[in-house]
């Protein structure tokens, strides 16, 4: 019987991981909840999209990039454990490995805050980490109300969220994607109308006009044009701001610091806890 599990039940593996085991951690969040839980001492390897914290991801060889996963790159390390998350592709790979006797489990990995905190759920029971996990837990939803409370009532502001993919790929957050989903988290309305990423023009963002503009600390320069961005609401009123993009679409450990940063560039820094 293939070991591959979807934890959507409550999973106790205590017993299994009673030692140190040969980890490999697939999806920026999950490794980033996994080393946020005390094992990051386990992983032997981590996918491209694992980048925090450097400190301890720069030091782990690559097994590939997680949309496109080669099993190669997986094998190669001969992990017990890989953990994954439910959005690491091609799904062929992820239900081959316990082919190879590798434990492999399968976390939520979706745009929402329930979805953020099941997959915390999720991973400590699988490194047999209950209590921090829900320490953590604690901790999100506490700083979350927090914010809700903060933006309850305000005007939203039209948001625009950039990044660039390499020269001429200037492409734009859609209604659906994560950082998408943190804008509205944060008090703030997508001025795109698209679901998904796509590639936008200079004439596009002048017709949004958007009031904040918040490029990504991605793969360099967003490709953003001054000239545009000077005639937007945002430009006029020196509301563009740089954001990390693993922060603002990651739904990781730190989602409760992610949107109180958010929150605070939505609001000119007016909130209590902004710096």
């Amino acid at each position: 019987m293939l070991k591959v599990f979807k934890l959507s039940v409550a999973l106790v593996l205590a017993s299994t991981l009673g030692h140190a085991s040969k980890i490999v951690s697939i999806g920026g969040s999950v490794t980033e909840t996994v080393i946020a839980l005390g094992h990051g001492d386990e992983l032997i390897g981590v996918d491209q999209s694992s980048v925090y914290p450097k400190e301890i991801t720069s030091k782990l060889p690559s097994v590939g990039y997680w949309l496109s996963l080669p099993k190669e790159g997986i094998l190669s390390l001969k992990p017990e454990i890989v953990i994954l998350s439910s959005q690491a592709k091609p799904k062929k790979v992820v239900d081959e490995l316990p082919k190879y006797d590798i434990k492999t489990y399968i976390v939520e990995d979706n745009p929402s805050l329930e979805s953020a905190k099941n997959k915390i759920k999720q991973v400590g029971k699988i490194l047999g980490e209950d209590k921090k996990a829900d320490a953590i837990i604690s901790r999100i939803e506490k700083n979350v109300l927090k914010v809700q409370e903060e933006i309850q009532g305000k005007k939203k502001p039209r948001v625009l969220f950039v990044f660039s993919q390499g020269k001429g790929t200037m492409m734009a957050a859609g209604q659906n994607t994560k950082p998408g989903v943190m804008i509205e988290l944060a008090g703030g309305a997508n001025v795109v109308q698209f679901d998904q990423y796509a590639k936008i023009s200079p004439e596009s963002i002048l017709k949004m006009n958007p009031d904040v503009i918040i490029k990504s600390n991605h793969a360099g320069d967003s490709g953003l044009d001054d000239s545009v961005v000077a005639s937007t609401n945002a430009g006029k009123n020196s509301q563009i701001y740089t954001m990390d993009m693993l922060l603002i679409s990651g739904f990781t450990v730190r989602v409760d610091s992610a949107l109180q940063e958010l929150s605070c560039m939505l609001n000119s820094n007016q909130l209590s806890y902004c710096k």
